[in-house]
């Protein structure tokens, strides 16, 4: 049993909503510097930064002799109009589920000066790819479809900053239905528990992880955020065990 610092929700430069300057080696850095343990890189609707962040995190570690582990992940839109984290055990698994996630949201060009850059990125920060389709679109998958998907694919499903007035579960639906087989949950940074759980007491008894949601580098949690969890902390630790405690989590 360990005690992970962690930030696993925030965007790269390929989510159009995050700055230019939020590129795998600045956000690892980031992470690095501020103490954390355990970050996630979850885009909306992809998973192409993951590998350089990654990368970047095998290079850091070699220099310093520690640096976060990185979970490959992705932020997805359901039918029913809520956003739910996808956390992979590796690169493979994610690149899996954006084939399957492609072929069930919109194509609709992205308009830059609008909505932003969504950059690919290589493990030395170079913009490799522009994605000229809008990726913060909606889905026609519903959130049991996507439950089931996260599942075959050894992923963790974790319904995404429930306390927010908008694309959450909550928001949606009221509450976490009881056919969502889950039973862990996001909430934001700025959420107040005590106050959330007087008015959800159903909720109460779920596992809690809370995120930054960062867009821009200063807003990378400093100093993280707790997450105990029943496996090692240990420099070989790697994403696959990490989060099959998560998904452990998610069935109690």
């Amino acid at each position: 049993m360990a005690i992970f610092v962690c930030d696993l929700h925030m965007h790269s430069a390929l989510s159009p909503c995050a700055e230019n300057d939020m590129t795998p080696g600045n956000m690892v850095s980031m992470a690095l510097i501020n103490g954390l343990d355990v970050i996630a890189i979850t885009d909306h609707c992809s998973t192409r930064n993951c590998e350089a962040a990654i990368l970047c995190s095998e290079f850091l570690k070699k220099e310093h002799g520690h640096a976060p582990l990185v979970i490959p992940g992705t932020e997805v839109e359901v039918a029913e109009g809520f956003h739910v984290l996808g956390l992979f055990p590796n690169v493979e698994k994610a690149r899996e589920f954006e084939v399957f996630w492609e072929s069930h949201r919109p194509k609709i060009k992205n308009r830059v000066e609008i909505f932003g850059n969504q950059y690919v990125m290589n493990d030395d920060d170079e913009v490799i790819e522009e994605i000229p389709y809008l990726l913060s679109t909606g889905s026609d998958v519903s959130m049991m479809e996507l439950y089931d998907k996260l599942d075959s694919l050894g992923a963790a499903a974790i319904p995404a900053h429930i306390d927010k007035d908008s694309y959450s579960m909550v928001a949606s639906l009221g509450t976490v239905p009881p056919e969502w087989k889950g039973r862990l949950v996001e909430v934001s940074r700025r959420c107040n528990l005590p106050e959330f759980w007087e008015k959800h007491p159903e909720l109460a008894t779920y596992h809690y992880i809370v995120d930054s949601d960062a867009h821009q580098l200063p807003d990378i949690a400093d100093p993280g955020y707790s997450l105990k969890l029943p496996i090692d902390k240990n420099p070989n630790l790697d994403a696959e065990t990490f989060v099959n405690a998560l998904r452990d989590l998610m069935r109690k």
